[in-house]
């Protein structure tokens, strides 16, 4: 395997981490505003992103690990 750079490793953490946060926010947001997009579910689909986020994470933990 690839020699992992730590340095960059932290970087897309911690971006992950602010994603995370900001989309916390978002669906907050959404859920106060409820249904305004007769379109598609606004909540579900922040939830997913939330969710996409979070595997990122759990990937950069575990490359963390030696």
């Amino acid at each position: 395997m690839a020699e992992i750079d730590t340095g960059e490793l932290e970087r897309l953490g911690s971006a992950l981490r602010l994603a995370q946060s900001a989309l916390e926010e978002a669906l907050e947001a959404a859920e106060n505003l409820g249904s305004f997009d007769r379109r598609f579910d606004v909540p579900r689909a922040l939830g997913g992103a939330q969710r996409l986020v979070g595997n990122a994470l759990e990937a950069v933990d575990a490359a963390r690990k030696p």
